[in-house]
């Protein structure tokens, strides 16, 4: 459940009326924003009249908006028409009778033209119990808070900021890039960590089965991200008996109180109680 404080909330009905105008007298993208949309609320905004939280470098405010669907699926594109309206980073929770999701992007950046908001790349959760849906807030800045909203969401550390409208030489952009993959480790380590932290006292098996999958997700993306740190990669092969080890310690440490069967990759099974 969604529990953030209560000065923060807003509880703003938005008229659907109100984003008309950016559709550009399309008749069929106004019939699909109507057909699709059931409500649209701002229900929270973050900034630091509402929070003990100080504005960051690019984040000022953040706005948590609901959006009630008439069928259980979204357009990025009505979720772009919603951000202008807006005009600001956002955290959208989406619901469909029971169901939903959280979206949000990665770089937001002023559109010169229009003085608009315009994202980049829009990133979601699975559709899951809406009452299951959280947001924590955490970071020094807002900054911080929205980055780790980001994680929470896409599952990945929010990614690095590079300026690309100044003229940068190819070894200060790929110092920017170290420099954020260092901090993308660093991130990845703490989100592992905690997520260990949660599986050794997760007591259903369906719940550690996602925790494992996420602990996996993340070990992978951090041993991708070191192998880019790396000139030359050295390959290794590990014998199969490592390999059927490592599985079973993986196993053991996911899965304390659960019977397992498994089968190595020479065909050979072995069966062991975890209990």
């Amino acid at each position: 459940m969604i529990d953030l404080p209560e000065t923060t909330n807003v509880y703003r009905r938005m008229p659907k009326e109100l984003f008309y105008k950016y559709l550009n007298d399309d008749s069929t993208a106004k019939k699909t924003f109507i057909d699709e949309i059931g409500s649209i609320i701002w229900i929270n905004t973050l900034s630091t009249e509402t929070t003990t939280t100080p504005n960051g470098k690019h984040v000022t405010e953040i706005a948590i908006v609901e959006i009630v669907l008439n069928r259980q699926a979204i357009s990025s594109n009505i979720l772009e028409i919603v951000n202008r309206e807006i005009d600001q980073y956002a955290v959208f929770v989406v619901r469909y009778e029971e169901w939903g999701q959280l979206w949000c992007c990665d770089h937001q950046s002023i559109n010169p033209q229009t003085g608009l908001f315009n994202c980049q790349n829009y990133y979601q959760t699975n559709w899951m119990i809406a009452d299951d849906l959280t947001l924590k807030i955490d970071g020094g800045n807002l900054d911080q808070v929205y980055e780790n909203f980001f994680m929470q969401i896409a599952g990945k550390p929010f990614p690095v900021r590079i300026n690309r409208n100044h003229k940068q030489t190819d070894e200060q952009i790929e110092k920017v890039e170290q420099f954020g993959k260092t901090e993308q480790l660093e991130k990845l380590e703490a989100t592992i960590k905690n997520l260990e932290i949660q599986i050794g006292k997760e007591s259903q098996f369906g719940k550690q089965v996602k925790l494992a999958t996420d602990i996996k997700n993340a070990r992978e993306e951090l041993q991708k991200i070191k192998r880019s740190q790396t000139t030359h990669i050295e390959i290794h092969q590990p014998e199969t008996g490592q390999v059927q080890e490592e599985t079973v310690e993986t196993v053991r440490s996911f899965f304390p109180n659960v019977y397992m069967k498994m089968q190595d990759g020479s065909g050979n099974r072995f069966n062991y109680s975890l209990i």
